[in-house]
Protein backbone atom coordinates (compact mmCIF):
# COMPACT_ATOMS: atom_id res chain seq x y z
CA UNK A 1 0.00 0.00 0.00
CA UNK A 2 2.95 2.41 1.04
CA UNK A 3 4.38 1.86 -2.70
CA UNK A 4 1.69 2.39 -4.13
CA UNK A 5 0.97 5.76 -2.22
CA UNK A 6 4.19 6.52 -3.09
CA UNK A 7 3.83 5.59 -6.79
CA UNK A 8 0.91 7.83 -6.91
CA UNK A 9 1.99 10.71 -4.80
CA UNK A 10 5.14 10.31 -7.44
CA UNK A 11 2.92 10.29 -10.52
CA UNK A 12 1.31 13.66 -9.32
CA UNK A 13 3.78 15.29 -8.34
CA UNK A 14 5.17 14.75 -11.97
CA UNK A 15 1.86 15.31 -14.06
CA UNK A 16 1.63 18.67 -11.61
CA UNK A 17 5.52 19.67 -12.58
CA UNK A 18 4.64 18.65 -16.21
CA UNK A 19 1.03 20.67 -16.38
CA UNK A 20 2.88 23.98 -14.58
CA UNK A 21 5.65 23.48 -17.47
CA UNK A 22 2.87 23.20 -20.38
CA UNK A 23 1.44 26.36 -19.08
CA UNK A 24 4.69 28.16 -18.49
CA UNK A 25 4.83 27.26 -21.90
CA UNK A 26 1.62 28.56 -23.15
CA UNK A 27 2.31 31.87 -21.03
CA UNK A 28 5.22 32.15 -22.69
CA UNK A 29 4.12 31.19 -26.57
CA UNK A 30 1.08 33.82 -25.91
CA UNK A 31 3.33 36.54 -24.06
CA UNK A 32 6.16 36.45 -26.79
CA UNK A 33 2.92 36.53 -29.52
CA UNK A 34 1.49 39.77 -27.50
CA UNK A 35 5.01 41.19 -27.71
CA UNK A 36 5.23 40.01 -31.63
CA UNK A 37 1.81 42.09 -32.02
CA UNK A 38 3.03 45.20 -29.80
CA UNK A 39 6.22 44.98 -32.00
CA UNK A 40 4.07 46.24 -35.06
CA UNK A 41 2.35 49.12 -33.09
CA UNK A 42 -1.16 48.31 -34.81
CA UNK A 43 -2.68 51.60 -33.03
CA UNK A 44 -0.81 53.29 -36.13
CA UNK A 45 -3.02 51.72 -38.20
CA UNK A 46 -5.97 54.23 -38.00
CA UNK A 47 -3.29 56.38 -39.81
CA UNK A 48 -3.19 53.89 -43.01
CA UNK A 49 -7.01 53.30 -42.42
CA UNK A 50 -8.32 56.67 -42.63
CA UNK A 51 -6.10 58.03 -45.40
CA UNK A 52 -7.51 55.33 -47.59
CA UNK A 53 -10.81 56.10 -46.60
CA UNK A 54 -10.27 59.84 -47.54
CA UNK A 55 -8.92 58.79 -50.33
CA UNK A 56 -12.06 56.45 -51.40
CA UNK A 57 -14.09 59.20 -50.09
CA UNK A 58 -12.28 61.95 -52.33
CA UNK A 59 -13.18 59.91 -55.40
CA UNK A 60 -16.72 58.94 -54.45
CA UNK A 61 -17.09 63.12 -54.49
CA UNK A 62 -15.74 63.58 -57.53
CA UNK A 63 -18.52 60.70 -58.89
CA UNK A 64 -17.35 57.38 -58.33
CA UNK A 65 -19.33 54.93 -56.75
CA UNK A 66 -16.81 52.89 -54.54
CA UNK A 67 -16.52 49.40 -55.34
CA UNK A 68 -16.34 47.26 -52.19
CA UNK A 69 -13.97 44.35 -53.36
CA UNK A 70 -11.70 46.85 -54.63
CA UNK A 71 -11.78 49.06 -51.49
CA UNK A 72 -11.07 45.76 -49.08
CA UNK A 73 -7.66 45.34 -51.73
CA UNK A 74 -6.00 48.44 -51.31
CA UNK A 75 -7.18 48.31 -47.51
CA UNK A 76 -5.02 44.82 -47.76
CA UNK A 77 -2.31 46.25 -49.14
CA UNK A 78 -2.27 49.53 -47.24
CA UNK A 79 -2.39 48.19 -43.67
CA UNK A 80 0.47 44.97 -44.43
CA UNK A 81 2.69 47.70 -45.97
CA UNK A 82 2.02 49.84 -43.10
CA UNK A 83 2.90 47.12 -40.51
CA UNK A 84 6.08 45.81 -42.26
CA UNK A 85 7.34 49.88 -41.27
CA UNK A 86 7.37 49.22 -37.93
CA UNK A 87 8.71 46.16 -37.84
CA UNK A 88 11.65 46.84 -40.40
CA UNK A 89 12.07 50.43 -38.82
CA UNK A 90 12.12 49.05 -35.18
CA UNK A 91 15.26 46.15 -36.31
CA UNK A 92 17.36 49.21 -38.46
CA UNK A 93 16.37 51.43 -35.59
CA UNK A 94 17.29 49.24 -32.95
CA UNK A 95 20.90 51.18 -31.69
CA UNK A 96 18.97 54.56 -31.84
CA UNK A 97 15.97 53.13 -29.87
CA UNK A 98 18.81 51.58 -27.21
CA UNK A 99 19.94 55.02 -26.50
CA UNK A 100 16.79 57.05 -26.36
CA UNK A 101 16.41 58.19 -22.90
CA UNK A 102 12.84 59.41 -22.68
CA UNK A 103 10.82 57.47 -24.81
CA UNK A 104 7.43 58.33 -25.16
CA UNK A 105 3.86 56.93 -26.05
CA UNK A 106 4.15 57.84 -30.08
CA UNK A 107 7.87 57.98 -30.32
CA UNK A 108 11.42 56.22 -29.39
CA UNK A 109 9.97 52.56 -31.36
CA UNK A 110 8.08 50.02 -29.82
CA UNK A 111 10.36 49.37 -26.72
CA UNK A 112 9.94 45.51 -27.59
CA UNK A 113 13.19 45.02 -29.20
CA UNK A 114 14.74 47.34 -26.77
CA UNK A 115 13.27 45.10 -23.43
CA UNK A 116 14.27 41.39 -25.31
CA UNK A 117 10.84 40.85 -25.31
CA UNK A 118 11.08 39.64 -29.24
CA UNK A 119 14.41 38.99 -30.89
CA UNK A 120 15.75 41.63 -34.33
CA UNK A 121 15.80 38.72 -36.61
CA UNK A 122 12.07 37.57 -35.47
CA UNK A 123 11.36 41.20 -36.38
CA UNK A 124 13.03 41.61 -39.52
CA UNK A 125 11.58 37.91 -40.62
CA UNK A 126 8.20 39.39 -40.06
CA UNK A 127 9.14 42.48 -42.23
CA UNK A 128 10.35 40.48 -44.79
CA UNK A 129 7.33 38.18 -44.93
CA UNK A 130 4.91 41.71 -44.63
CA UNK A 131 6.96 42.37 -47.93
CA UNK A 132 6.15 40.13 -49.58
CA UNK A 133 2.96 39.98 -48.87
CA UNK A 134 2.67 43.41 -49.85
CA UNK A 135 4.45 42.82 -53.35
CA UNK A 136 1.80 39.71 -53.90
CA UNK A 137 -1.16 42.59 -53.22
CA UNK A 138 0.61 44.90 -55.39
CA UNK A 139 0.38 42.60 -58.24
CA UNK A 140 -3.65 42.56 -57.73
CA UNK A 141 -4.09 46.13 -58.18
CA UNK A 142 -6.24 46.93 -61.07
CA UNK A 143 -4.12 49.56 -63.46
CA UNK A 144 -0.52 50.58 -63.97
CA UNK A 145 -1.35 53.40 -61.96
CA UNK A 146 -2.11 51.87 -58.93
CA UNK A 147 0.78 49.93 -58.81
CA UNK A 148 3.54 52.29 -59.29
CA UNK A 149 1.80 54.53 -56.56
CA UNK A 150 1.65 51.05 -54.43
CA UNK A 151 5.59 50.61 -55.41
CA UNK A 152 7.00 53.94 -54.74
CA UNK A 153 4.55 53.44 -51.45
CA UNK A 154 6.52 50.25 -50.73
CA UNK A 155 10.14 51.42 -51.57
CA UNK A 156 10.05 55.24 -49.11
CA UNK A 157 8.37 52.40 -46.61
CA UNK A 158 11.39 50.42 -46.26
CA UNK A 159 14.34 52.15 -47.05
CA UNK A 160 12.90 54.82 -44.51
CA UNK A 161 15.45 53.47 -41.76
CA UNK A 162 16.91 50.27 -43.86
CA UNK A 163 19.94 50.23 -45.64
CA UNK A 164 21.55 51.47 -48.02
CA UNK A 165 19.48 54.67 -48.26
CA UNK A 166 18.55 54.86 -44.52
CA UNK A 167 16.74 58.36 -45.33
CA UNK A 168 15.38 59.12 -41.61
CA UNK A 169 19.40 59.19 -40.92
CA UNK A 170 19.94 61.65 -43.72
CA UNK A 171 17.27 64.68 -42.89
CA UNK A 172 14.94 62.99 -45.90
CA UNK A 173 12.90 60.65 -43.33
CA UNK A 174 10.21 63.27 -42.74
CA UNK A 175 9.83 64.00 -46.34
CA UNK A 176 9.38 60.00 -47.00
CA UNK A 177 7.15 59.60 -44.57
CA UNK A 178 4.85 61.94 -45.64
CA UNK A 179 5.14 61.76 -49.27
CA UNK A 180 4.17 57.85 -48.76
CA UNK A 181 1.54 57.17 -45.72
CA UNK A 182 -0.34 60.82 -46.13
CA UNK A 183 0.66 61.16 -50.23
CA UNK A 184 0.38 58.31 -52.01
CA UNK A 185 -1.71 56.29 -49.66
CA UNK A 186 -4.65 58.09 -50.29
CA UNK A 187 -3.97 58.87 -53.70
CA UNK A 188 -3.61 55.07 -54.39
CA UNK A 189 -6.94 54.51 -52.95
CA UNK A 190 -8.74 57.76 -54.91
CA UNK A 191 -7.30 56.74 -58.14
CA UNK A 192 -8.31 52.54 -58.24
CA UNK A 193 -11.99 53.95 -57.55
CA UNK A 194 -12.06 56.86 -60.20
CA UNK A 195 -9.29 56.44 -62.48
CA UNK A 196 -7.76 59.92 -61.84
CA UNK A 197 -6.59 62.22 -59.47
CA UNK A 198 -8.85 65.58 -59.31
CA UNK A 199 -7.83 69.08 -57.93
CA UNK A 200 -10.04 68.22 -54.70
CA UNK A 201 -8.03 65.48 -54.08
CA UNK A 202 -5.10 66.87 -54.73
CA UNK A 203 -5.58 70.01 -52.17
CA UNK A 204 -7.06 67.43 -49.28
CA UNK A 205 -3.88 65.56 -49.67
CA UNK A 206 -1.46 67.92 -49.96
CA UNK A 207 -2.63 69.13 -46.10
CA UNK A 208 -2.97 65.50 -44.64
CA UNK A 209 1.04 64.96 -46.24
CA UNK A 210 2.25 68.39 -44.57
CA UNK A 211 0.39 67.74 -40.97
CA UNK A 212 2.44 64.42 -41.59
CA UNK A 213 5.75 66.25 -42.06
CA UNK A 214 5.15 68.55 -39.37
CA UNK A 215 4.59 65.54 -36.85
CA UNK A 216 7.54 63.99 -37.92
CA UNK A 217 9.07 66.97 -36.59
CA UNK A 218 8.14 66.30 -33.12
CA UNK A 219 8.39 63.14 -32.64
CA UNK A 220 12.07 63.56 -33.88
CA UNK A 221 12.58 66.06 -31.53
CA UNK A 222 11.47 63.88 -28.66
CA UNK A 223 14.23 61.41 -30.28
CA UNK A 224 16.44 64.24 -30.36
CA UNK A 225 19.32 62.67 -28.00
CA UNK A 226 19.17 59.29 -28.52
CA UNK A 227 19.29 60.00 -31.80
CA UNK A 228 22.67 61.88 -32.18
CA UNK A 229 23.94 59.17 -29.61
CA UNK A 230 24.12 57.14 -33.12
CA UNK A 231 24.88 59.22 -35.90
CA UNK A 232 20.81 59.40 -36.51
CA UNK A 233 20.23 63.12 -38.50
CA UNK A 234 16.85 63.78 -38.87
CA UNK A 235 15.45 67.78 -39.60
CA UNK A 236 15.61 68.06 -35.80
CA UNK A 237 19.59 67.41 -35.56
CA UNK A 238 19.86 69.62 -38.19
CA UNK A 239 17.72 72.88 -36.97
CA UNK A 240 18.04 72.11 -33.38
CA UNK A 241 15.33 72.20 -31.04
CA UNK A 242 14.64 75.99 -31.46
CA UNK A 243 14.39 76.38 -34.97
CA UNK A 244 12.21 72.69 -35.47
CA UNK A 245 9.40 74.70 -32.94
CA UNK A 246 9.68 77.42 -35.03
CA UNK A 247 9.47 75.25 -38.28
CA UNK A 248 6.39 73.29 -36.84
CA UNK A 249 4.47 76.22 -35.78
CA UNK A 250 4.91 78.08 -39.04
CA UNK A 251 4.40 75.01 -40.97
CA UNK A 252 0.81 74.54 -39.41
CA UNK A 253 0.16 78.43 -39.40
CA UNK A 254 0.83 77.67 -43.92
CA UNK A 255 -1.02 74.58 -44.03
CA UNK A 256 -4.22 76.06 -42.02
CA UNK A 257 -4.25 79.11 -44.52
CA UNK A 258 -3.71 77.05 -47.36
CA UNK A 259 -6.72 75.11 -46.21
CA UNK A 260 -8.42 78.40 -45.36
CA UNK A 261 -7.87 79.37 -49.00
CA UNK A 262 -9.35 76.59 -50.88
CA UNK A 263 -12.52 76.02 -48.44
CA UNK A 264 -13.15 79.75 -49.23
CA UNK A 265 -12.65 79.13 -53.10
CA UNK A 266 -14.40 75.74 -53.51
CA UNK A 267 -11.45 73.84 -54.11
CA UNK A 268 -12.26 71.51 -51.40
CA UNK A 269 -15.68 71.57 -49.96
CA UNK A 270 -16.35 74.00 -47.32
CA UNK A 271 -17.67 71.46 -44.76
CA UNK A 272 -14.26 70.18 -45.31
CA UNK A 273 -12.33 73.05 -44.83
CA UNK A 274 -13.92 73.75 -41.77
CA UNK A 275 -13.28 70.37 -40.13
CA UNK A 276 -9.91 70.18 -40.69
CA UNK A 277 -9.60 73.79 -39.64
CA UNK A 278 -11.33 72.62 -36.14
CA UNK A 279 -8.40 70.47 -35.58
CA UNK A 280 -5.77 73.35 -34.78
CA UNK A 281 -6.17 73.00 -31.05
CA UNK A 282 -4.20 69.87 -31.61
CA UNK A 283 -0.89 71.64 -33.12
CA UNK A 284 -1.52 74.46 -31.05
CA UNK A 285 -0.97 72.70 -27.92
CA UNK A 286 1.56 70.62 -29.50
CA UNK A 287 3.43 74.27 -30.15
CA UNK A 288 3.10 75.56 -26.71
CA UNK A 289 4.37 72.58 -24.76
CA UNK A 290 7.19 71.83 -27.16
CA UNK A 291 8.26 75.90 -26.66
CA UNK A 292 8.40 74.78 -23.03
CA UNK A 293 10.57 71.87 -23.87
CA UNK A 294 7.73 69.29 -22.81
CA UNK A 295 8.26 66.64 -25.38
CA UNK A 296 6.62 63.67 -22.84
CA UNK A 297 3.55 61.75 -24.22
CA UNK A 298 0.73 64.30 -24.02
CA UNK A 299 2.77 66.55 -26.86
CA UNK A 300 3.25 64.11 -28.81
CA UNK A 301 -0.04 62.56 -28.57
CA UNK A 302 -1.52 66.21 -29.63
CA UNK A 303 1.23 66.33 -32.89
CA UNK A 304 0.28 62.72 -33.62
CA UNK A 305 -3.98 62.63 -33.23
CA UNK A 306 -3.75 65.60 -35.80
CA UNK A 307 -2.96 63.16 -38.32
CA UNK A 308 -5.98 60.43 -38.32
CA UNK A 309 -8.72 63.47 -37.53
CA UNK A 310 -7.71 65.76 -40.42
CA UNK A 311 -8.15 62.33 -42.45
CA UNK A 312 -11.69 61.92 -40.47
CA UNK A 313 -12.16 65.45 -41.15
CA UNK A 314 -11.56 64.95 -45.14
CA UNK A 315 -14.35 61.64 -45.01
CA UNK A 316 -17.00 63.37 -43.01
CA UNK A 317 -16.56 67.04 -44.59
CA UNK A 318 -16.97 65.61 -48.40
CA UNK A 319 -19.86 63.24 -47.05
CA UNK A 320 -21.96 66.17 -45.33
CA UNK A 321 -21.10 68.47 -48.87
CA UNK A 322 -22.60 65.67 -51.12
CA UNK A 323 -24.67 62.77 -48.84
CA UNK A 324 -28.19 62.80 -51.16
CA UNK A 325 -29.78 61.03 -48.07
CA UNK A 326 -29.20 57.38 -49.57
CA UNK A 327 -27.82 54.57 -47.34
CA UNK A 328 -25.32 52.72 -49.39
CA UNK A 329 -22.09 50.08 -48.45
CA UNK A 330 -20.13 52.78 -48.72
CA UNK A 331 -20.95 54.61 -46.22
CA UNK A 332 -21.95 52.33 -43.33
CA UNK A 333 -18.31 51.16 -44.23
CA UNK A 334 -16.68 54.69 -43.57
CA UNK A 335 -19.40 55.13 -40.52
CA UNK A 336 -17.86 52.19 -39.43
CA UNK A 337 -14.02 52.99 -39.78
CA UNK A 338 -14.77 56.56 -37.91
CA UNK A 339 -16.91 55.06 -34.95
CA UNK A 340 -14.16 52.71 -34.31
CA UNK A 341 -11.41 55.53 -34.37
CA UNK A 342 -14.08 57.64 -32.16
CA UNK A 343 -14.19 54.82 -30.01
CA UNK A 344 -10.18 54.12 -29.31
CA UNK A 345 -9.50 57.74 -29.57
CA UNK A 346 -11.45 58.67 -26.30
CA UNK A 347 -10.16 55.01 -24.45
CA UNK A 348 -6.86 56.24 -25.17
CA UNK A 349 -7.43 59.94 -23.74
CA UNK A 350 -8.77 58.53 -20.66
CA UNK A 351 -5.66 55.98 -20.13
CA UNK A 352 -2.65 57.90 -21.95
CA UNK A 353 -0.17 58.55 -18.74
CA UNK A 354 1.60 61.69 -18.58
CA UNK A 355 5.17 60.52 -19.56
CA UNK A 356 6.71 57.31 -20.58
CA UNK A 357 4.77 54.59 -22.95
Amino acid sequence: MTAVTSATAAATTTGATAAAAGTAATVGRTGRLGALIRLGRPKFLFHSLLALCAGTELAAHAGAHPDTALLALVLAFGCCAHLMTYYCNDYFDLEADRANPAPTAWSGGSRVLTDRAVTPTTALGTALVLLLASVVLLTLLPTPGTRLLAAGFLLLAWFYTAPPLRLNYRAAGELACALSLHGLLPLLACLAQLGGIPATAWACVGALAAFQYLQLLVLNLADLHGDLRVGKITVAGVLGPRRTVRLYAAGQTLTYAAVAAAGLTGTVPTWTAVLLLATLPLPWAAARAMRTGDLTTPTTTAATLQLPLASAAVVLGCTLAAWDGRITTWLALKAAALTGFAVWWLRTRRRTPATGR
